[in-house]
């Protein structure tokens, strides 16, 4: 990995921190919680996360952004033992997939992205969108947790939290 790169995936860390530190906190049953129609549930929220973290690194090994190949159980959104594992599982994919890549072409790398409907992303561009789709997750988890009264972690301070 390059140095450029390297930035980018502590970035993404401090961003995924976030959620990972929430959710290393809850228990099963606040894994249940939703705060309304069509926003499921806290664990839902921390699989999908997990899943399409799945979907950038397959993409990247890929060149293209497709259906998941790596396939989750639904009821793993009930559990906080199987979502930890399953964060620490798709981190590392990822983490691996950048670290197995020669620098170089990773550098040259171009994912095709119509699958999301968009053309083509370098690999700054595809990393950059998932520390965004990231942190658009993290603002969910606000408003979970303050409807759910729940105290954020020390790591949240960082947003004023």
């Amino acid at each position: 990995m390059n140095k450029e790169i390297k930035k980018k995936i502590e970035d993404w860390n401090f961003i995924q921190n976030l959620a990972f530190d929430v959710l290393k906190t809850l228990s099963d049953e606040q894994l249940g919680f939703t705060v309304g129609k069509n926003m499921g549930t806290l664990g839902e929220q921390f699989r999908h996360m997990a899943r399409v973290r799945f979907q950038y690194a397959e993409a990247i090994e890929t060149k293209k952004v497709d259906t998941v190949i790596e396939k989750i159980d639904p009821a793993v959104a009930k559990s906080k033992i199987k979502l930890v594992e399953l964060w620490e599982k798709a981190n590392q994919k990822l983490l691996n997939v950048l670290e197995r890549s020669n620098p170089e072409e990773l550098e040259d790398t171009t994912i095709n992205w119509s699958n999301w409907g968009v053309g083509e992303m370098n690999i700054h561009g595809h990393l950059n969108v998932l520390m965004g789709h990231e942190t658009l997750h993290n603002g969910e988890i606000i408003v979970y947790l303050r409807t759910m009264g729940f105290t954020f972690p020390k790591s949240w301070e960082a947003w004023g939290l």
